[in-house]
């Protein structure tokens, strides 16, 4: 059996990284599941690939033997992908691009399609409808060119195939309410008075540095356990959950800004430890032309996803 170009992807990160967590958060997976795909890996060629040790993983003899020919097989993949994207799109100049499902991006991003449709040579953006905090992998994996993320301190998970600029800063976070709680006309709430009332929390392997900061930030103000809602798919479906009266959740600037019906956002009284910034993310094997056309026209289609407005709850 012929092992597979993932797996040599993934024998250069541990490799780069030099331990299994490090590389499992490069490569978006957890490290009991890196370790048995290394495991596999090693059963494959016959041999084992790295030393274990507390302090990480160090190459074996022929680990390192192997390094250089995985490296340049890694990197001569990438760069047939971005040969291959960049001559297939360059006739059509096609972009596909994932949904954020909040007012204004949705019209911004409305705006910008029907302006590159009108330009010559015309830019056509395909929108692809996936959970928003899922953009990463989705750019990552090449099932879209551009998508739109939340990161923390400018982290972003593969480096190696992606581009990456911030759209806004996000100076606070917000609870997103029923408009019939208790705590809906009051600003600047506790966490810890929500501490009972099911939080909706993203999938944790949709966006984990998002997740791991969320729970972070209420413990350090004293929400160790959260009551925890069903985990839905989109942030739409967990606004209709709240508009019901149906838990709460934590949101950025841009939903905060405009409630939909139903509910209300107010800040929270916290300190978020790190930065997060809305980024678009792309693959650098995309139609670079393309990608910061669309990114220029969403820029010019809402200044709110540039700087914040103060929000008046």
């Amino acid at each position: 059996m012929a092992v597979e170009l993932a797996q040599w992807r993934m024998f250069v990160a541990i490799a780069d990284a030099g331990s299994l967590s490090r590389a499992a958060v490069r490569l978006r997976t957890d490290q009991p599941a890196l370790s048995r795909a290394l495991r596999r890996l090693e059963r494959m060629i016959g041999s084992e690939l790295f030393r274990r040790n507390p302090r990480g993983v160090t190459l074996t003899s022929l680990g390192a033997d192997l390094l250089g020919q995985a490296r340049h097989l890694v990197s001569a993949a990438d760069e047939l992908d971005a040969l291959a994207f960049a001559r297939g799109r360059t006739t059509t100049a096609v972009l596909r691009a994932g949904t954020l499902d909040f007012y204004p991006f949705t019209t911004a991003l409305a705006e910008a399609r029907a302006t590159l449709a009108a330009r010559r040579p015309p830019i056509a953006v395909e929108l692809i409808h996936i959970p928003w905090l899922a953009h990463a992998a989705a750019v990552t994996k090449g099932d879209i060119d551009i998508g739109f993320t939340l990161t923390v301190d400018r982290h972003l998970p593969s480096p190696e195939v992606l581009y990456s600029t911030p759209l806004r800063a996000e100076q606070q976070i917000y609870a997103l309410l029923p408009a019939s709680h208790p705590l809906a006309t009051t600003p600047g709430i506790n966490p810890r008075d929500l501490s009972d009332d099911p939080l909706h929390l993203p999938r944790r392997e949709d966006n984990p540095a998002i997740y791991d900061l969320i729970l972070e930030t209420l413990a350090d103000h004293g929400v160790l356990a959260p009551s925890r809602a069903p985990t839905v798919d989109s942030l739409a479906a967990v606004v209709q959950e709240i508009a019901a009266g149906n838990g709460w959740t934590i949101v950025t600037s841009g939903p905060a800004q405009h409630p939909v019906p139903g509910t209300v956002a107010q800040p929270l009284a916290v300190t978020v430890r790190h930065q997060v910034h809305l980024e678009a993310i792309w693959h650098k094997g995309a139609n670079q032309t393309a990608v910061r056309a669309l990114i220029s026209r969403l820029r010019h289609s809402n200044r709110q996803l540039r700087a914040d407005r103060p929000h008046r709850g």
